[in-house]
């Protein structure tokens, strides 16, 4: 698998609050057979907190969710983004149907 960051953690309250950094970056949540979403921000833990707090109907139906990042320059997140939802042709980015 090819996606932002190398380490893995449990898309939940307390591992965002522990592991995502409130820095800039792009982030990708995935099941362990699909990619699901995309993002960039300049807030990695905020994002990640927004998603949790309204998870849409595309996420919830996937079940147990993971998530990783990569901290990226705010000139370079757009262009990252794009490349990684090129490449990984998430579920739920708009774009990426």
């Amino acid at each position: 698998m090819t996606h932002a960051g190398t380490d893995t953690y449990v898309f939940g309250y307390k591992a965002v609050q522990d592991m995502a950094p409130a820095a800039s970056g792009v982030y990708t949540i995935y099941t362990s057979q699909r990619w699901i979403y995309v993002g960039e921000t300049g807030d990695i833990r905020q994002s990640l907190f927004d998603h949790l707090n309204t998870l849409g109907a595309c996420m919830k139906r996937r079940g147990p969710l993971s998530y990783s990042f990569e901290l990226v320059p705010a000139a370079e997140r757009v262009t990252r983004q794009q490349a990684l939802i090129a490449t990984l042709v998430p579920a739920c980015n708009p774009t990426a149907h």
